[in-house]
């Protein structure tokens, strides 16, 4: 009987496993709809919004891979498991990565999840490496610690675990730091050398061990002490660097044993020392670039080819170039109080206007942003320059009329 299985398994329904179903998994599961896939969505929430274009709902913690492995031991029976995925980060690269190794599925081997979800691991892993990024050093929870003297202020603080830049802060000086310290005692935390310089992510997919190079933004964030996204433009102005960026995707890649799964980097460039890495994640990233900053302005579909990547189809190697048109993601923030109301718009109204959404509902409590859940909204526009692009998401944040009381 497993002969005969084995012999007819071309013929079985193929599946494509979504670790989670929320609003951010929705394309990647179109994707894989689109791809001639059944798929299967992991989600505890049994409303997600990703369950309407799902197959198969298996209603499970995306953190419990034990049990959504059981489940889907059920549906291998009835058809081939050819690629698990997730486009999120955290818990729900760490159970894709389980399942992946359980299915046979190119991905992040699991014994190395860990490397990248502890900032200190991940850091150690550069430094083995020879992979340029800033120095740094760990205050253990509850323990005294001498401040070494190779480190100079500013200095960055961020937890050793965590996403979003919740608990990321730029430092001044040693009294701030010891001010800062005195309310987070029972957790690690990495000090980081402060690097000067311009911000960049790098988007890229890695197939069979190889890195590639997808795109290249360039990144705007809110003023100190806090370092969360407010723009990202593309094409970036340091595209000149592609095959030093890609060199350090390759050692990403080889470091961590990866075997075919998308890349993010995130890198400051030095206007003296260059490149330094502060950190990579093995996922799609957020900020909307693979869903329209990638295909708007390259054409390069990376979800739907890393699909194929990961389930065993011939891909499209991406073939980054700077291109003649620009697409910008831009954040809506605001002060302290309450959303009291906006405009709904339509992208017609505003001439290359691609896409806007609202996170927050009327009566929300609006900060200044201090992570990157703080921010009220998205506009993403495309022109033929980036002063157009931008100029197109000025418009359209004018109109939708945030009204914060």
């Amino acid at each position: 009987m497993p002969q005969l299985w084995k012999k007819n398994k071309s013929a079985l329904p193929k599946f494509l496993v979504s670790i989670g179903a929320g609003i951010n998994q929705i394309p990647l599961i179109q994707e894989a709809k689109r791809l001639g896939f059944r798929t299967i969505g992991v989600d505890q929430n049994h409303t997600a919004p990703g369950f309407l274009s799902c197959d198969i709902r298996i209603i499970e913690s995306i953190e419990n891979y034990n049990e959504i492995y059981v489940k889907l031991k059920e549906f291998a029976l009835i058809g081939d498991i050819c690629g698990i995925l997730s486009k999120s980060y955290g818990s729900a690269i760490k159970s894709a990565a389980f399942l992946a190794d359980q299915f046979n599925c190119p991905l992040l081997p699991f014994r190395r999840v860990d490397d990248f979800l502890y900032k200190d691991r991940m850091k150690n892993i550069f430094r083995k490496n020879k992979i340029p990024s800033p120095r740094f050093f760990i205050i253990p929870e509850r323990k005294k610690f001498r401040f070494p003297s190779t480190l100079r202020f500013p200095v960055v603080i961020k937890p050793t675990e965590g996403h979003a830049k919740k608990g990321v802060q730029l430092v001044a000086d040693l009294k701030e730091l010891d001010t800062l310290l005195a309310t987070k005692k029972n957790v690690p935390l990495m000090v980081e050398e402060f690097i000067e310089g311009d911000e960049i992510i790098v988007s890229g997919l890695i197939h069979n061990g190889k890195f590639h190079l997808v795109e290249i933004t360039d990144k705007a964030i809110s003023p100190p002490p806090y370092f969360v996204d407010i723009m990202h433009i593309s094409p970036s102005q340091y595209f000149s660097l592609s095959k030093e960026i890609s060199a350090i995707g390759q050692e990403i890649a080889t470091a961590f044993e990866i075997a075919t799964s998308p890349l993010i980097m995130e890198i400051k460039i030095h206007p003296t020392k260059g490149i330094f890495l502060i950190e990579a994640v093995p996922e799609f990233g957020g900020e909307f670039i693979p869903e329209f900053i990638v295909p708007h302005r390259t054409g390069y579909n990376l979800i739907a080819e890393t699909i194929k990547a990961i389930t065993g189809q011939e891909f499209k190697i991406p073939q980054p170039h700077f291109g003649n048109k620009s697409v910008v993601v831009k954040y809506i923030t605001g002060n302290s109080g309450q959303l009291f109301a906006f405009t709904p718009i339509t992208c017609e109204e505003i001439p290359g206007l691609l896409f806007y959404r609202i996170f927050k509902d009327i009566g929300s409590s609006i900060t200044p942003p201090s992570t990157n859940h703080d921010r009220i909204g998205v506009v993403i526009a495309e022109g033929k320059t980036t002063k157009e692009a931008i100029a197109a998401c000025d418009a359209a944040i004018e109109k939708i009329a945030i009204d914060i009381r």
